[in-house]
């Protein structure tokens, strides 16, 4: 028996998925993973937009686990209050510094020429910049507690579960947007170096 309905096109669309289980990217704003999957990453150009940009999240998420691991010394009595206050305020200073800088830099430089190479993609860029506007809401919680703590007498393990819970949070939003911004950007970098 003949069907009623022949079908225009059968063939099957390649959607791919994020590097991870948590993103909120959506799977057809990953068509660039066709020309430039995330096993090709490693082996970029050192001297490329894209190895920079993944070199730069490296050094966000090792400053985000430098901020986890002190908090987990601190609070399991591996270090003493005073090394802790004064190591977790510079590593606190350099790591949200940094942040605060580097998502500044996407947000005025990186995402307007990146829209503009890749139109179909401004969704995902607006999803990145609210994730940009998210994080710096919950570093403004996070410094009130660290104007706490450098004013304190002394570093307490109540404080420093607040600062461990907040910053934890905190880190859980970072991760999660550094793999979805890496999974969005480094195939258009790559793409058009």
């Amino acid at each position: 028996m003949k069907p009623l309905l022949t079908p225009v096109n059968t063939a099957t669309t390649n959607l791919y998925t994020p590097t991870h289980a948590a993103s909120e990217l959506q799977p057809e704003w990953l068509y660039l993973h066709a020309q430039m999957p995330p096993a090709k990453w490693a082996s970029l150009p050192s001297f490329g937009g894209a190895a920079s940009w993944l070199g730069m999240h490296h050094s966000l998420r090792k400053g985000q686990n430098e901020l986890d691991y002190l908090n987990r010394q601190f609070l399991n009595h591996n270090i003493e209050a005073d090394s802790y206050r004064q190591r977790l305020l510079q590593a606190a200073f350099l790591h949200y510094g940094h942040l605060h800088g580097h998502h500044h830099l996407e947000d005025d430089a990186d995402f307007p020429r990146l829209r503009l190479l890749e139109p179909k993609l401004n969704a995902g860029f607006d999803l990145l910049e609210r994730d940009h506007v998210a994080v710096a809401a919950q570093t403004q919680h996070i410094d009130s507690l660290l104007n706490e703590l450098k004013h304190a007498e002394t570093a307490t393990p109540a404080l420093a579960e607040r600062l461990q819970q907040a910053m934890a949070r905190n880190g859980e939003l970072l991760y999660r947007h550094l793999a979805d911004e890496e999974d969005l950007v480094i195939p258009v970098l790559a793409l058009n170096a």
